[in-house]
């Protein structure tokens, strides 16, 4: 479950990342529908992340 957490975490962190500069892309290129996009990428990520700290809180015992 560790890894699980720990892979969760790295793949969360790296669409968040990912999310950000697309977003930012597409705001300077004008394009509306691909803000949306990243803006959905970055929920998707937020909740990766959520859901990785979650299962550490569970390992830990809710410490």
């Amino acid at each position: 479950m560790e890894t699980t957490a720990l892979l969760l975490k790295i793949i969360g962190a790296v669409i968040q990342v990912t999310s950000i500069v697309y977003t930012f892309t597409a705001i300077v290129k004008k394009r509306r529908r691909h803000i949306w996009i990243g803006i959905a990428l970055f929920i998707v990520a937020f909740l990766l992340l959520n859901q990785a700290t979650n299962m550490e809180d569970r390992i830990r015992g809710g410490y």
